[in-house]
């Protein structure tokens, strides 16, 4: 099933106006210390491979994670995730470009790994 959702102007300008506040970060540390941040999440590829091996887990997509630091305006961006444990209070939304948005607005810690783990700080 493939969802397409038509964006008026208004929506489109604000996806390249937001995106364009940020940096990217040219190294993805393995833990993260953040005090506000949204994760997009984007879906890669299916946890089956060619020669029908699970790699993730059965009922979910390989997704990229773009990690947006709301405070120093920098973006982090990782692959290859099957999950996001998150031990924070959140906030999911579907973003404009089609991605998972999953918004946590307290202090938290991220641990990258084949899942991202998200504790409180």
């Amino acid at each position: 099933m493939k969802v397409e959702v038509p964006l008026y102007k208004e929506s489109e300008n604000y996806i390249k106006e937001t995106f364009s506040r940020y940096t990217e970060s040219k190294e993805l540390p393995f833990s993260l210390k953040l005090d506000n941040c949204i994760i997009h999440m984007y879906p890669h590829s299916d946890t089956y491979d060619e020669n029908g091996e699970l790699n993730g887990y059965v009922d979910a997509l390989f997704f990229r994670a773009h990690i947006y630091d709301l405070k120093n305006k920098v973006v982090y961006k990782s692959e290859i995730h099957d999950a996001i444990f998150a031990e924070a209070n959140c906030q999911i939304k579907y973003f404009k470009d089609m991605s998972t948005m999953v918004h946590f607005e307290r202090p938290i810690e991220i641990v990258m790994g084949r899942a991202i783990h998200v504790m409180n700080v």
